[in-house]
This record gives structure tokens, sequence and C-alpha cells, in this order.
């Protein structure tokens, strides 16, 4: 199968599907933000601390969290390279009261924008996987141990319809000693996204030598234009 192409010509204007409730994109929001709901709810009590990589505007992370009753709890960073959408984020979470979530207009794909992190309760992964081959996408579960506590949770997406693609992914996180706790896909004819949530049951890694995790675009091929910003092929 195909991989899905970038869309590069602009990295907000796709974000209006959202506001569509009867998108895919809409009802992986909502798949991401039950589970964010449910980690969070299930944390232990004292701050719940949580990144977001490859955030874009963070409707998913902060439609969680806006109304959640451990809100005050959170501790963290979304990161997003886009500066619009990384402004759009930090605008929301100011709005929703999210006031523990740091917005870095960054790059996700270097170690050094998740320095200074205590070890985290959860990372969110929503729209990512699909831009990333099966070598970086192994290679970025293995750094999520140098970021989670133990238990720690990861709540990530794909598109189910490259099924083959989605079953080496699900194995990269078991050979990473991650436990799949839930994994569901939603209805839909372009994309079929599976919205899943994973839990850190082997040892955490105190280091990671190299600057450099994945590379956006590296699933497109080389000619591929890059841009970390969003994308609903993610």
């Amino acid at each position: 199968m195909e991989p899905m192409r970038i869309r590069t010509d602009d990295w907000s204007d796709w974000h209006e599907e959202y506001d569509d409730p009867n998108s895919e994109i809409a009802a992986r929001a909502r798949g991401v933000q039950q589970l964010v709901t449910q980690v969070v709810t299930d944390c232990a009590p004292g701050p719940v601390t949580l990144v977001s990589i490859c955030g874009g505007q963070g409707r998913e992370l902060i439609g969680a969290l806006g109304e959640h009753p451990r809100r005050d709890d959170v501790r963290g960073r979304l990161v997003e390279l886009d500066p619009d959408n990384a402004e759009y984020a930090r605008r929301s979470a100011e709005i929703a009261h999210v006031d523990g979530l740091e917005v870095v207009n960054g790059d996700a794909s270097v170690a050094s924008a998740y320095a200074g992190l205590d070890r985290l309760d959860l990372i969110v992964l929503s729209g990512f996987f699909g831009h990333v081959n099966d070598e970086d996408q192994a290679r970025l579960i293995r750094f999520l141990r140098t970021l989670l506590r133990p238990d720690g949770a990861v709540v990530w997406t794909f598109f189910a319809r490259a099924k083959r693609r989605t079953e080496r992914l699900r194995a990269a996180f078991v050979a990473e000693d991650f436990e799949e706790v839930s994994y569901e896909v939603l209805p839909g004819d372009e994309y079929r996204f599976s919205v899943v949530l994973s839990r850190l049951r082997g040892e955490v890694l105190d280091s990671w030598s190299e600057e450099q995790i994945f590379t956006f675009g590296s699933s497109h091929g080389p000619a591929a234009e890059t841009n970390p910003g969003s994308d609903p092929a993610r």
C-alpha cells in the first residue's frame, strides 16, 4: 500500500476538520481525549507529568485536560515546530487554564527538546507515526523509555488500513517491553484510525547517546517535503 502523502500547503488549515464532528479527525481526537482522561484520572495523587510530541494545536491534549478535575496537577510540555500551531496551542492552554502545560515552538525530533523534564506519567503521540519509517518508529519508542516512569503510558494513533505497518508498529512497542492495554480501530472510509494505549512494563532507560531521534517524513521517501507540523495522515 502506498504511504499517505504529507500535505505541506498549510500546516494549520487542515485543523478545520476538527470542527466537523462527523470527520475522522474529530473522531480520532475524541478517542485520544478519552484515553488521556483515563490515564490522568488513574495517576497517583500529586503532579501528573506529560509530554505531547509534535503536538500540533493541542486539541487532543488540551481538550482532554480543560475540564478535568486534576487539571491543576498537570505538569508538562507540548512540542510543536510550526509557529502558528504552537501559538494556537499556547492560547488554548491559557483559555482552558491548563497552566502547567508549557508549549514549546521547537523541534520534537531532537533529544534536547525534552531536557529538564521529570519522569513522565504520559506521552501523547497523536497523528505522528505515519510520517516516520519503521526504523525511526523503533528508535523513538526506545527513546520513550528514557522519558517515562515505570508503568508510564503512551497514547498513540496510526491508520489501521496499513495493516502490515500497523502490526510492525504494535510489535515494536512490545519489543521495548510495553504492554498494549487497549487497541481500538475507529470507523471510517479514508484513514480508519487506530487509537492505542500502551504502558511501559519493563525497565526505564537512564541515558540516550544521540541528539537526533527521528527524521520527520522518513516514511515518505527521500524526495518528500517534510515539516514537523500536524497532518491528518498522521
